[in-house]
This record gives C-alpha cells, sequence and structure tokens, in this order.
C-alpha cells in the first residue's frame, strides 16, 4: 500500500506498517534527506510448483517461458523469477509443473540517512523507578508488562524476528539487542545480510517496533514488553525516497524473509506491516478473481504455513485505515478479498486501542483477522498523567535521530530526548497498529520463554484465554476524525470483530 504522507489535519498515523501504515502528517513536511542511492527495479514474479517443492527442473520451466531464476525459497517452495517477456506469466502457466504465477516487484536500494533539524523535545525523569521514560509508557502499564517482569523478562533463548524497515543497531535502547547473525534485507526478494543495508533505518519504523519489546532496564529510554528475549531484522520495506514506491512492502520480501526466518530458526515473527499487490491499483486489497493476486495470497499462505510447521507464528497489525476486513470492497458474488497478511489463517492478527481501551481511530477491524488488541495509541485521547505534550495519547518508542518518523513527530510536539546518562538518545510517540502488534509479539516472547516454542494455534489459545475481555463501544462507532465511515462493533466482549478475545494481558499469560 502506499505510505506517502497523505493531506490531513490528523497528527501521524504510524499505521500497521510505515505502511499498514503512514498514515497521516503534515503535508509540507520534506521527507529524509538522503544521500544519493543506488536503486534496481524489474519486473518479477513468484513461482510454485505442484507437490509443493523446488523441482530439479525449476530451472529448465523457468527459462522455457522466457525467464531465470534470482531466488530460491527452499523453505518455502517457491522461487522468484524475472522476466523481459510481456507474455512471461501467461506462458510459464500453462506449463506442465507449474502450480501458480504472480507479479511482484523486484526493488533495492542502499542509501545513508543525513541528519535533519529537530522539533521540540520532551525530557525523561531519571530516579523514578524505571528507566527515565518509563513514565511516559502508559501502555505498557495498561498490559500489566511492568508487574509481569517480576516474573520474567523473557529468555535470550527466544528469538523475535521483524519484518520491517530496518533497525538502529547504535540506538542505546537496542544496542547488543539484535542478533547480527539471523538478520538481513530481503530487499528485491534476495536475502543479503550485510549490517549495512539491514541496520539502516531511515523510516525508524522497525526501530520503534524493535525497541518496543526489547528495549532494556538500562538507566537510558524506555523498558520493552520482554526486554530479556533477542531480536533479528529482516529487512522489507522500500527504503529509497528517490523511488515511487517507497515505503511499500512487496510479496517477494515478505516470502523472503518467512524463508530467511525459518532457515535461521525464529520463534515469532512480528509483521506491522501490510502486502501490497504491486499490480495496479495501489491498494492492499487481494481478490480471488485477479490471477496475480489470488498467486501471491497462495504464496504467501504457504509460506506462512510452512513457517507454522515449524512452530513459528506471525504477528500482524491490522492495519489503519478504519476498515473492516471481513467487508472489503471487491467482496462478494464469488470473490473473496483480503488484506494480507493478517487475514491469513496461522496469523494472529492486532488491532489497536488508546488509553481508554476504545478502537483506536486508524484501527482496521473484522472478522477473521482481528484476534487479539493492544495499545497503538490514540491522538484523540492523551495520558492524563503526562501533560507536557498533546502526543502523550501515542504510544513511545525509540527512533533513530533525523529518520522519517523523528522528524514527523516534531511536527506535533512528539519527539522525547533522554540525555540522563550523558549522551542523548532519541524517541517519539506514534501511533498505529504498527505499534500495537509488536506488544502482542512481546508477550507472545514471554510466554514461550516460559513453555518453549508453541504452535501458532496453541500459542494464540493461551494469548487469548488471558486477554482482557472488552466490550462493544454503542453503535455506530465514529470516534473524532476516525479514517474511515463509522463501524459496527458485532460480538460478545469475550470475542468481537473490534478486540478479537480481547487486550492483551502480559502478567496474566505468565502466571
Amino acid at each position: 500500500m502506499r505510505t506517502p504522507i497523505r493531506s490531513s489535519s490528523l497528527a501521524v498515523t504510524f499505521v500497521g506498517f510505515f505502511v499498514s501504515s503512514v498514515g497521516c502528517g503534515d503535508p509540507n513536511v520534506d521527507p529524509v534527506t538522503t544521500t544519493t542511492a543506488t536503486l534496481t527495479a524489474s519486473q518479477s514474479y513468484l513461482v510454485a510448483f505442484t507437490g509443493g517443492s523446488i523441482p530439479s527442473t525449476a530451472d529448465a520451466i523457468v527459462g522455457s517461458a522466457g525467464g531465470t531464476i534470482a531466488a530460491r525459497y527452499l523453505n518455502v517452495g517457491a522461487v522468484l523469477a524475472r522476466s523481459s517477456s510481456a507474455s512471461f506469466a501467461t506462458t510459464l502457466r500453462g506449463l506442465a509443473g507449474v502450480d501458480v504465477v504472480g507479479a511482484v516487484s523486484a526493488v533495492s536500494s542502499k542509501l545513508t540517512p543525513l541528519a535533519a533539524p529537530a522539533g521540540v523535545r520532551h525530557p525523561g525523569k531519571p530516579g523514578t523507578g524505571g528507566d527515565p521514560l518509563s513514565f511516559r509508557q502508559w501502555d505498557m502499564d495498561q498490559i500489566h508488562a511492568t508487574q509481569a517482569h517480576a516474573v520474567s523478562n523473557g529468555s535470550k533463548s527466544v528469538l523475535l524476528g521483524y519484518l520491517d524497515s530496518g533497525v538502529d543497531i547504535t540506538h542505546p535502547d537496542l544496542a547488543g539487542q539484535v542478533n547480527a547473525a539471523a538478520s538481513a534485507s530481503c530487499l528485491g526478494g534476495v536475502a543479503d545480510p550485510s549490517p549495512a543495508i539491514w541496520s539502516n533505518d531511515v523510516f525508524g519504523h522497525g526501530t520503534f517496533t524493535t525497541g518496543s519489546v526489547v528495549a532494556p532496564k538500562n538507566g537510558v529510554g524506555i523498558i520493552g514488553v520482554a526486554p530479556g528475549i533477542q531480536a533479528a531484522m529482516v529487512k522489507v520495506a522500500v527504503d529509497d525516497f528517490n523511488d515511487p514506491n517507497v515505503g511499500l512492502v512487496f510479496a517477494d520480501a515478505f516470502v523472503c524473509g518467512i524463508d530467511w526466518a525459518i532457515g535461521h530458526n525464529f520463534d515469532l515473527i512480528n509483521a506491522s506491516l501490510t502486502i501490497d499487490p504491486f499490480t495496479a491499483p495501489e491498494d492492499d486489497i487481494f481478490c480471488s478473481d485477479q490471477p496475480d493476486r489470488a498467486a501471491v495470497v497462495q504464496i504467501v499462505r504457504t509460506a506462512i504455513q510452512k513457517a507454522a510447521a515449524q512452530k513459528i507464528t506471525v504477528i500482524a497489525a491490522a492495519g489503519n485505515f478504519f476498515l473492516d476486513l471481513a467487508n472489503l470492497p471487491g467482496s462478494g458474488n464469488g470473490v473473496n478479498c483480503k488484506v494480507i497478511p493478517v487475514g491469513l489463517p496461522k496469523v494472529i492478527g492486532v488491532s489497536g486501542v488508546g488509553y481508554t481501551k476504545e478502537l483506536a481511530l486508524y484501527s482496521d477491524y473484522g472478522f477473521g483477522s482481528v484476534d487479539l488488541t493492544a495499545p497503538g495509541g490514540d491522538q484523540n485521547i492523551p495520558d492524563p498523567l503526562v501533560t507536557d505534550t498533546a502526543a502523550s495519547g501515542q504510544v513511545i518508542g525509540p527512533l533513530p535521530a533525523g529518520s522519517f518518523f523523528d522528524q514527523v513527530a516534531g511536527t506535533y510536539g512528539g519527539q522525547v530526548q533522554d540525555c540522563s546518562s550523558g549522551t542523548c538518545a532519541e524517541y517519539a510517540y506514534l501511533q498505529g497498529t504498527s505499534a500495537a502488534a509488536p506488544r502482542v509479539a512481546g508477550v507472545a516472547a514471554l510466554v514461550e520463554s516460559k513453555y518453549g516454542r508453541l504452535a501458532p494455534d496453541a500459542l494464540l489459545a493461551k494469548l487469548s484465554l488471558s486477554a482482557t475481555p472488552i466490550a462493544c463501544p454503542p453503535n455506530p462507532y465514529n470516534p473524532p476524525n476516525a479514517f474511515g465511515p463509522p463501524a459496527t462493533c458485532k460480538g460478545p466482549a469475550f470475542y468481537n470483530n473490534f478486540y478479537g478475545a480481547g487486550e492483551v494481558d502480559a502478567l496474566a499469560a505468565i502466571k
């Protein structure tokens, strides 16, 4: 889905990914300033074969249709093919041994961010019992993460992988918390373990989501949901502001990321994103009557099922357009439309709530997609205990100084600095289901630290049974500045289309 900033009076939406995703902000904010980038792009295709694995004749099959194989996803059983032939997909679909073919986009970029001017910053409070910015973490209190830490911080044996925009491993709340050997870039659908790529986070999105879970109690900044575990980063978001696809996540990068996760023995995967089909129009909706999109859904579904077979669970953001994912445009008359990965089996889907536990003004919802909810922040409802910024109803996390979201946060008073250690570290208030998903992933990591790796259904059962049920608000539900038309909540408190089984509870999940 397209992620540039849209003209709006709203603050910022850190919506589902940069992308499930970047919602709104000041349209006059300059994008991140970068040096000259190196960019390559070509038409590419995800290809799956009958039998569920890559046959020894794959090169010959793809070559006979006028293409070449650019990457093999051995753990998923699919390949990435490239071709300049306009008839490649049609020809390949007609060949024996080929199951499905879906057009995607191959994009890769390398760039170096430059620091940008900062806005107003709000300080921390050292010596308050937690870390200096813990008093700003209303979301951690709401899911009882602080109380859970008295029981467990999580185990280093648990590896939580992020499919995201990269991560700043020099940030003091992330230093030593990221497993470099398990990290890579999957931009363009080809895995590249070079730290120069995956640890370069010009958006700040991946730094924010990662720090929300693994930031340790170290006297700096915040404390994450599961600071005792380890993280890994797989970059999947196009990160070149010279590229018209900037901010998008394509299926080739996502499938590459799942393949990498299986090969590197991840326990959990956080996917604060939605996948863009690439085929016009630009949106996040995949409908079964469109061959390319239907093929992508099948291949992504298979990749997730292959991960689930290894007890690797994907936890995904619902998205940020205040849409009912069970009733998407284009559905009906035998056509099934969905947003992925959140709408796929074996995925734990997460909506977002604010300080009062009501569905946030941006959060998507819907039966079949939303299993749980968690704090994603809501600009409409500030934290009454923090009065130095109107952004306090959003959630706080670490950012690289000068990154895209750092700049945007500066336009609405959302930037925060902690200089208590002598070196100033950057943080910001942001909101979105991108922020909600890692809070569920963090609780899942605490659960697996106690019980060991669980199959997705078993993990969801533990999280659901320990969640705090939330009853439907009065209908129609139409919060101020909502991103979409009025919503209708359906179902009882213990399972409804807004909150699933309820808000995740870290303490209850591990007691």
